[in-house]
């Protein structure tokens, strides 16, 4: 019950304003949004539509209805892991890692 209580008020408070941002522990930033660049450069909230955002220092990831990004410091330390692996459905799944 209290998480529908949540998520009702977070939709209430994506509908009015069009985005959120929580701060969250270990200082990483969760960003909700439900709103586009309109035509003339200004925000609009769009229905049927939401992108999310976390980040870390110069980490970030990025999920919105059509698109999945990585964003990250590609330093010589950086090893990119890319994979194919089976999931619970049996279906085949790419993996892709950033350590």
């Amino acid at each position: 019950m209290l998480n529908n209580k949540i998520q009702a008020l977070l939709i209430n408070h994506l509908q009015r304003y069009g985005n959120l941002k929580l701060l969250l522990p270990d200082g990483i930033v969760l960003e909700i949004g439900t709103n586009q660049i309109g035509i003339n450069g200004e925000l609009v909230n769009v229905n049927n539509y939401c992108w999310i955002t976390a980040s870390k220092e110069d980490k970030m990831a990025i999920l919105d209805s059509y698109n999945l990004g990585l964003r990250f410091n590609d330093g010589t330390k950086s090893i990119v892991f890319e994979d194919t692996v089976i999931n619970d459905n049996g279906e085949k799944v790419r993996r892709l890692d950033v350590v």
